[in-house]
C-alpha cells in the first residue's frame, strides 16, 4: 500500500511539473532565473527538471538549480543600487550599451557606457559625496560628468 501511495505522489508531482513547466530566463543584468512566471517581456526556455539524487522527473525546487556563478553575482550587488522596476533597469542598461549618458545612471552604468574615466575628482560634505568624472576624447576634448551620491546629476 505504501508503494502505491508513493508512486501516486510521484506521478502527481511529475504532472504538476510537466503541466506548468519550469522556465529559464536571463534578466538585463545577466542573472539566470528559474520559475513558472517570468516577466512578460522575457523570452524563456522550458527546462526539464530532474532530481539529481534519483534521476527521475520529480519536482525539484528551482533554487537548487541555480549555478554557483549566479549566486556569486547576486552576492556582489551593491547596497547603493537604486530601487528600480524592470522597465527602468532595462532603459538604463540599453542606454549604457549604446554609449549614452542618462541622468540618474549609477557609477557602474556610467562606466559601462563611457569606459573608465581619465580622472575622478571627489569631494565630500554634509550633503554626501560628489564626483567629477573626466573623460578625455581622441579629438583632444574633455567630457565632464558629475555624480552625487553615486548617481549622474549633470554633464558638461
Amino acid at each position: 500500500m505504501k508503494r502505491i501511495a508513493l508512486l501516486f505522489a510521484a506521478l502527481i508531482c511529475a504532472q504538476i511539473t510537466h503541466a506548468g513547466g519550469i522556465k529559464k530566463w536571463t534578466d538585463s543584468e545577466g542573472n539566470v532565473h528559474f520559475g513558472d512566471a517570468p516577466p512578460p517581456t522575457q523570452t524563456t526556455k522550458r527546462v526539464q527538471v530532474r532530481d539529481p539524487a534519483t534521476g527521475n522527473g520529480s519536482m525539484v525546487k528551482p533554487d537548487l538549480l541555480m549555478s554557483r556563478k549566479t549566486e556569486r553575482r547576486k552576492s556582489h550587488i551593491s547596497d547603493k543600487e537604486p530601487d528600480r522596476d524592470y522597465g527602468e533597469r532595462l532603459r538604463y542598461r540599453n542606454a549604457a550599451v549604446k554609449g549614452e549618458v542618462l541622468m540618474g545612471m549609477t557609477a557602474k552604468e556610467l562606466e559601462r557606457s563611457q569606459g573608465k574615466p581619465a580622472k575622478i575628482n571627489r569631494s565630500q560634505g554634509k550633503w554626501g559625496e560628489s564626483e567629477q568624472w573626466v573623460f578625455e576624447r581622441p579629438d583632444g576634448t574633455r567630457d565632464l560628468i558629475y555624480l552625487e551620491n553615486g548617481e549622474v546629476t549633470a554633464r558638461n
